[in-house]
């Protein structure tokens, strides 16, 4: 295929200005990429976030960019978005084994973070975290930073793994415990229903067959009654025989005085 002189000048100016663009959007991307680290020194992680967004809009598979975007967000305690950062910064074939080495173990420092964070995924996580400082061991065997925290990985897992038994156990001798006492109260209901009928087939059988102690009484109380009775009507004999007494003294007295008043007219 042949190309005239006029369209090869064309081709090549644009291949320039692909290059220039290519250059600036370069250079602006390791300004922003600066001004973040700056940032970042400075402790104003907020700040260095956003210069780090900046440059991954010029090149959003730059691998310096997502590193250092986790590493912002790891500071912020943003740890879930932190991981998706280092994950991206992972998928550069491109990386050395330093690089790699460095970024999985930052990764395994934001899953470490992010279960104690999160304690219902705690043992996700520091699972995760085990896993990403093993991968970089294995690229620098002789991080002793990533060897300590894999070992505290483990024993968070190991401690995480022991307390969720413990409260399964928990849990479990909680239930066994509410079980015995819901048994024990339906056994009182029971037994004071039984005791309740008990009484009423006792007393059933009193009225039945009489209570001897108020049968003793009715009998005393008969008894008592013809004494009482017998008492009462001696005392109205005795009463109306003073009566009839008294009366015959009257009627003595009245014919004493009549004879006396006669002699006295007989003597006079």
């Amino acid at each position: 295929m042949r190309h005239t002189p006029h369209i090869l000048n064309r081709l090549a100016l644009l291949a320039a200005l692909a290059a220039l663009a290519s250059t600036a959007a370069a250079q602006a991307d390791r300004h922003l990429l600066r001004d973040g680290n700056r940032q970042y020194q400075q402790e104003r992680y907020d700040q260095a976030e956003i210069d780090y967004r900046r440059a991954l809009e010029s090149d959003s598979l730059d691998y310096r960019g997502h590193h250092n975007l986790g590493n912002a967000l790891y500071r912020q305690k943003n740890y879930d978005d932190a991981l998706r950062h280092y994950d991206q910064a992972l998928q550069r074939p491109d990386l050395n084994d330093k690089q790699r080495a460095r970024t999985l173990h930052n990764r395994g420092n934001a899953s470490l973070q992010a279960g104690r964070q999160n304690p219902q995924q705690a043992q996700q996580h520091f699972q995760q975290a085990i896993q990403s400082y093993q991968d970089a061991l294995k690229l620098d065997p002789k991080n002793d930073d990533t060897r300590y925290n894999l070992a505290l990985a483990r024993r968070l897992l190991q401690q995480n793994r022991q307390q969720q038994q413990n409260q399964q156990q928990q849990s479990q001798q909680n239930q066994q415990d509410n079980q015995q006492q819901q048994d024990r109260q339906q056994q009182q209901q029971g037994d004071s229903k039984q005791d309740q009928q008990d009484r009423q087939q006792q007393q059933d059988q009193q009225q039945q067959q009489g209570n001897p102690q108020q049968g003793q009484q009715r009998d005393a109380q008969q008894q008592a009654r013809p004494n009482q009775q017998r008492k009462q009507d001696a005392e109205r004999m005795l009463e109306a025989v003073k009566n009839n007494e008294r009366q015959t003294l009257k009627d003595q007295a009245k014919k004493v005085q009549a004879v006396k008043g006669k002699q006295s007219d007989k003597d006079w």
